[in-house]
């Protein structure tokens, strides 16, 4: 089922609250003073299944002026946006600023809800209509879809769901890989479970038992239980609204605008550099280094705004700009942000993020800001390739998200390869990972493999395919992380065996005279050795430290394991596997009653040491005898029936 989110925006008690009770039953004033004073304060959150095709998480925002902040806020993770509209009022002047909003955070698709049908006649309702479509042009919304609708007869409500459900269709599914973040919009304590604090994942993934980190704070902690709309969960997938059970933190040390990622994944900044544009119908212009509130998905932060080259950004102007917070925020390359006055409060404009990780501007000049921009483009393809996380991406995919021509993105990334920033470890694809995440795994195989050698000091190394298990990776980006580490001298394969090059088995005094003791009890055995169990029961040592030593002497081609618990003398399986060449030569084959002539033992021994031979391809069985593999059958020769 495909998750979208849909955000509200409106004026002040034209019913968005009603109207999403009316379509989910779901009441989102949760506060004693938002149902006291019938207005919402805080933001909401509702969710419907649409024809079983569309899980619709629900974000309702706080129409009153001000409480701008919550409605950015709970808008930054949206899909599509309904735009609510009194019939009876009509546009109001929280209908425009969220309108601006719902632009400014890049929000492409929407519809236009008509509410409380019931309380007008038809010309007034077709007048409001016109008025809603008049305030709509230029925006996203023109000719978007408008229903009229009732919360309290249910008139309209039908299509509505109909309206959204072909709109969640149209709307783009987000990609499951990238790194994880989940801006925190509330966070709070619930009885029996701890910590509990909830967003929308709007990338990666995240899943019960992660290590987490809260971001800027550096809190670190692990995921307990997942909820979405109210259902356990094991996993979240971006799209959806998520509540996650955190361990080993307090709820008064998470705050709405921190961020819940992975740790190393990203890292807050202070100086962001954006493309910004000053909105049309803002009252004022932006001049140059003023304090701004800069909100940025649940975040709000007090920030400077410097431009380059000009004393002020004038309404409906587009400029590149650097925002300085006095806070760190989490940004990542392509992020939208909204900026409003501190005083008044009121919207000033927005813009898109093209540099998460600014230098401080020195020369106030467009030139000197151009020419970092260019210098920096290796920084911003870098960020583009580390947001994308493990699975990393293509050149293709980053020419889509960088906007740069094709030879200039080329030459950048020679440049990032050359200097090792990112690793093409897939030449098929063209993709690339960032460094971050090849010193991530690497550091994750190194100490995989110290971890094994300190459980298991006296064997040679833990199987390639154990080792791959514990590397969160592709098979594609795995074979390319063990040739650098090979080639390092890190890291020895040999055959199916990894091992730190730094490894040495020693053995302290005790160890080699029980290793020369099982040598001679498996030789002095010969056709009838003991098993493990009995080599236990008469050494008294524990079963990893025997098995320890018979891979070490098995290795050494001093034993040869024949079954899981029984091992014989190389030499005595050498000697007997001449000994059964020579007879099937003369023979023309050997039933096992005649290898028992050979070995003198019994069948528990004999028919183990057989099968041996047949799996390294020495015999084959035919019917109740055995031959040399590759020879003709038995009776061929005339000496065996």
């Amino acid at each position: 089922m495909k998750r979208v989110i849909l955000g509200t925006a409106g004026h002040i008690d034209h019913g968005k609250t009603e109207l999403i009770r009316a379509l989910t039953g779901i009441e989102t004033d949760r506060l004693k003073e938002e149902k006291e004073r019938g207005i919402s304060i805080e933001l909401g959150f509702a969710f419907m299944d649409l024809e079983d095709k569309v899980r619709l998480g629900i974000v309702d925002v706080p129409g009153h002026e001000k409480f701008v902040r919550q409605m950015v806020a709970g808008s930054g993770g949206v899909d599509l946006a309904a735009l609510v509209i009194a019939l009876d009022e009509g546009v109001m002047p929280q209908t425009t600023e969220h309108l601006d909003i719902l632009g400014l955070l890049g929000i492409k698709l929407g519809l236009v809800v008509l509410t409380k049908l019931d309380l007008v006649d038809e010309e007034l309702a077709l007048l409001a209509e016109e008025d809603a479509r008049e305030a709509v042009l230029g925006s996203f919304l023109e000719g978007a879809p408008m229903v009229k609708v009732s919360s309290k007869t249910g008139e309209g409500l039908d299509e509505l769901r109909k309206i959204l459900t072909e709109l969640a269709m149209k709307v783009e599914t987000r990609h499951v890989h990238g790194l994880l973040r989940l801006p925190v919009d509330r966070a709070f304590t619930l009885k029996g479970h701890g910590t509990i604090v909830t967003g929308t994942l709007i990338s990666g993934t995240l899943s019960v038992g992660d290590e987490v980190v809260v971001l800027p704070s550096r809190r670190r902690s692990s995921v307990r239980s997942l909820q979405s709309h109210n259902r356990n969960e094991e996993k979240a997938v971006p799209g959806e609204r998520v509540a996650v059970n955190l361990r080993g933190v307090e709820h008064t040390e998470v705050h709405r605008g921190e961020v819940l990622t992975h740790p190393g994944e990203f890292q807050p900044s202070h100086i962001v550099d954006v493309r910004l544009n000053a909105l049309a119908r803002a009252s004022m212009p932006l001049r140059n280094r003023q304090k701004i509130s800069l909100h940025h998905y649940t975040s709000e932060v007090e920030a400077r705004v410097v431009l380059p080259d000009m004393d002020a950004l004038e309404p409906g102007q587009e400029s590149m700009a650097q925002l300085r917070t006095s806070i760190p925020i989490v940004p990542s390359a392509g992020d939208r942000f909204v900026i409003r006055a501190l005083s008044p409060s009121v919207t000033l404009g927005g813009g898109v993020i093209v540099n998460p990780r600014g230098v401080k501007l020195k020369p106030r000049t467009m030139k000197g800001f151009a020419e970092l921009e260019r210098e920096d483009q290796p920084g911003m393809v870098a960020a583009l390739i580390k947001s994308a996380g493990l699975h990393g991406c293509t050149r293709s995919e980053l020419l889509g998200m960088s906007g740069l021509p094709g030879k200039r993105l080329d030459k950048i990334l020679e440049t990032l390869r050359n200097a090792a920033i990112v690793v093409r470890y897939d030449p098929a694809e063209n993709r690339m990972v960032h460094r971050a995440f090849m010193d991530l795994l690497e550091n994750r195989i190194l100490e995989r493999l110290t971890a094994f050698h300190s459980e298991h000091p006296l064997r040679e190394g833990m199987s390639r395919q154990e080792l791959r298990s514990n590397v969160p990776a592709g098979d594609k980006l795995f074979k390319k992380l063990m040739e650098k580490l090979v080639a390092e001298n890190q890291v020895v394969e040999e055959g199916n065996t990894v091992r730190a090059a730094s490894h040495r088995v020693q053995l302290k005094e005790e160890e080699k005279g029980l290793k020369e003791k099982l040598l001679k009890m498996i030789k002095d055995g010969v056709s009838s050795p003991p098993t493990v169990k009995e080599i236990m029961a008469a050494t008294g040592s524990d079963t990893v430290q025997v098995r320890n030593l018979l891979d070490m002497l098995t290795k050494e081609n001093m034993i040869v394991r024949v079954k899981q618990d029984l091992y014989f003398s190389a030499d005595f399986v050498a000697e007997t596997m001449r000994k059964l060449a020579e007879f099937i030569e003369r023979e023309g084959g050997i039933t096992p009653s005649q290898f028992a002539e050979i070995t003198g033992s019994s069948r528990k021994f004999n028919i183990p040491l057989l099968e041996h031979f047949d799996r390294e391809r020495f015999t084959m069985r035919v019917g109740d005898q055995r031959v040399i593999r590759g020879s003709a059958a038995p009776g061929d020769s005339g000496k065996v029936e």
